[in-house]
């Protein structure tokens, strides 16, 4: 990213660092730029003071009021990338330079998120991605930053709000495993995904634990994440529930290694079962690749089944 940021570049990035929406590569322009222009230092500390007087009457907004906003402001943010670049309505109406400007700008940031929150309030959340489905009761998706789990059982877990904040307990607490079920729907970050899901797969006895597991495994569109899934489902392989899931992974996932491991762990599990030898059966019918073909009729010798369906 260019590190030569205009004064009124910077200045909109100020607002946006506040709240911990910058990279990194943004931050480090902001002081560049910051550390030899006096007026966007002194814009930068008026917007602090402004912030710390907020919080001192700060009201905590809702979960699902947060992640509506978040969601807004990405999709917001992803448009006016898109747009011609035009002066907002509101820096018409103030007076250039002067102590004015320098205050009243901050005031009206604020004012515009102040804004942006009531909004979001009649903006209904329901379809958004990662969010939960309408008439849920599920926590909000928060945006989870960063998972370490420690030797004596303790969870850390560095999370956003309105400001990155830190959780940690157990996987047993209730608020951490909640945070936890949510960091395997996060949207952007499948490493976090993979996180969530090695520090979940101790507790997969749960069933919402299975059923975050099961949902993965069939939706997630990063094959690293649906493998991570199926190891950790391996112990609960025998469940109906479980069972007929992998069962649909392996005749729908789009990768070969998915397939060939669910072939692996649906047989090694059990045998027995007359569907699915007409599940491997079909396989053996419509499969392109020939290693899972091979392992699908190698599957059907061992169950005594025959090759070919009827």
């Amino acid at each position: 990213m260019n590190t030569n940021l205009k004064c009124e570049d910077c200045r909109e990035l100020l607002v946006l660092e506040a709240y911990g929406e910058l990279s990194v590569e943004q931050e480090e322009a902001i002081e560049a730029h910051v550390a030899a222009c006096v007026a966007c230092r002194e814009e930068r500390t008026t917007l602090a003071r402004l912030h710390a007087a907020a919080d001192e009457v700060a009201i905590e907004p809702s979960l699902e009021l947060l992640a509506a906003c978040r969601q807004n402001l990405h999709r917001a943010v992803a448009e006016s990338a898109a747009a011609p670049r035009a002066v907002p309505f509101w820096r018409r109406l103030l007076p250039e330079g002067g102590f004015w400007s320098m205050a009243a700008k901050p005031a009206m940031a604020m004012a515009l998120c102040a804004a942006g929150l009531a909004g979001a309030r009649l903006v209904p959340a329901a379809g958004a991605p990662g969010g939960p489905a309408a008439g849920s009761t599920t926590s909000a998706v928060r945006n989870v930053r960063y998972i370490e789990p420690s030797a004596d059982g303790q969870v850390r877990i560095v999370y956003d709000e309105v400001r990155q904040r830190e959780l940690t307990g157990r996987v047993d607490d209730q608020g951490v495993r909640d945070m936890l079920l949510t960091a395997t729907r996060d949207p952007e970050d499948p490493g976090l995904r993979v996180d969530s899901m090695e520090v979940l797969r101790r507790r997969v006895e749960h069933e919402d634990v299975r059923t975050a597991l099961v949902r993965a495994l069939e939706t997630d569109g990063n094959e690293g994440v649906r493998l991570k899934a199926l190891e950790a489902l391996k112990p609960f392989a025998g469940h109906p529930g479980v069972r007929t899931a992998l069962t649909r992974v392996l005749v729908a996932d789009k990768s070969a290694t998915v397939r060939t491991q669910t072939i692996d762990l649906l047989v090694n599990t059990r045998r027995d079962e007359p569907e699915l030898a007409g599940v491997l059966q079909e396989l053996m019918r419509r499969e392109e690749n020939a290693y899972i073909r091979q392992r699908s009729q190698t599957a059907l010798k061992a169950m005594n089944a025959s090759l070919e369906t009827f």
